[in-house]
């Protein structure tokens, strides 16, 4: 593949922050096909599990011990997930809630 054409690599995946970024990415595309007993957050965990897992099958390291510690760090992947998604989410809903609000001062100044 030609250089800069690699947006996630292994080497990227391999990162806290490519890990975040990779699950973030998933979670976005696949949350509305869960169903609706199951949680957000506990999708987002599942695919941060799995990205774990499959860091470790592709790199060929699996033992014991990178599986529990592959599990204890999913963990801190999906909390950083979800938070980002949090944030994200709050200056949208601010932004359209001020906007909302500037609407309806404005339709209250022609009346």
């Amino acid at each position: 593949m030609p250089e800069g054409l690699e947006l996630i690599t292994m080497d990227v995946l391999t990162t806290f922050t490519g890990a975040v970024l990779a699950t973030n990415i998933v979670t976005h595309f696949i949350k509305d096909y869960t169903p609706e007993f199951l949680d957000k957050k506990i999708v987002t965990l599942i695919v941060a599990t799995f990205i774990m897992f499959s860091n470790q099958l592709f790199l060929g390291t699996i033992s014991l011990q990178t599986l529990y510690l592959s599990f204890l760090n999913s963990f801190l992947v999906a909390t950083a997930a979800v938070g980002n998604y949090e944030i994200l989410t709050r200056k949208t809903k601010k932004r359209l809630i001020k906007e909302l609000q500037d609407e309806v001062a404005f339709r209250e100044k022609e009346e």
